[in-house]
């Protein structure tokens, strides 16, 4: 099977940029199911009303992405355009996974592991081990699929660039001149 790598740089390059947007939206919402309004920029979410954020919508954050990776990974398993599948599915679980494997515990999980009484770690573990078979299922499909060990290399290097790009110039140009009150909220 052959791997487009311009659809697969071109998908990288949205998603990487996209990231952290979905990641918010994800908890707006989980916000707005359990009743409480909010909004977004580009990556910071708040309530409109004063009160604490509702456990579904700290879970929705770190969830929203890991689901879009799963539905990818099942698309590249179904043979569809897995040109550009894969950088979805990369960026999708390596934004947290990197944070997990370097000991961080991002504030969501930290919120929800104090939400329920659970250890700090929990939702850390839990997530980590969903990203781990993803990740093992998409190293599996490029060894199912033939793809040549550069190729492979690619899907993996192409993707965390562009989301370490993309990221950055959302954050520290989407988010101060188009969100300054946001930014100065989380960045101060």
């Amino acid at each position: 099977m052959l791997l487009n790598i311009r659809q697969l740089t071109i998908t990288s390059i949205i998603f990487g940029f996209f990231l952290l947007p979905v990641h918010e939206l994800g908890h707006v919402i989980g916000d707005w199911v359990t009743g409480h309004p909010a909004g977004m920029s580009y990556a910071r979410d708040y309530l409109f009303t004063n009160g604490d954020k509702p456990f579904l919508g700290i879970l929705g954050g770190p969830l929203l992405p890991l689901i879009i990776s799963a539905v990818a990974v099942a698309f590249i398993y179904n043979q569809k355009l897995i040109s550009v599948f894969y950088p979805v599915a990369v960026i999708g679980i390596l934004d947290r996974m990197v944070l997990y494997i370097s000991g961080v515990i991002p504030s969501d999980e930290g919120s929800l592991a104090a939400m329920v009484g659970w250890n700090i770690h929990s939702f850390k573990y839990m997530f980590l081990l969903v990203e781990i078979i993803l990740l093992l299922l998409i190293v599996y499909s490029l060894y199912k699929y033939k793809i040549n060990f550069i190729h492979a290399l690619l899907v993996f290097f192409i993707p965390v660039i562009s989301f370490v790009v993309g990221a950055s110039i959302g954050v520290f140009i989407v988010e101060r001149y188009v969100f300054p009150a946001q930014f100065k909220i989380q960045f101060g």
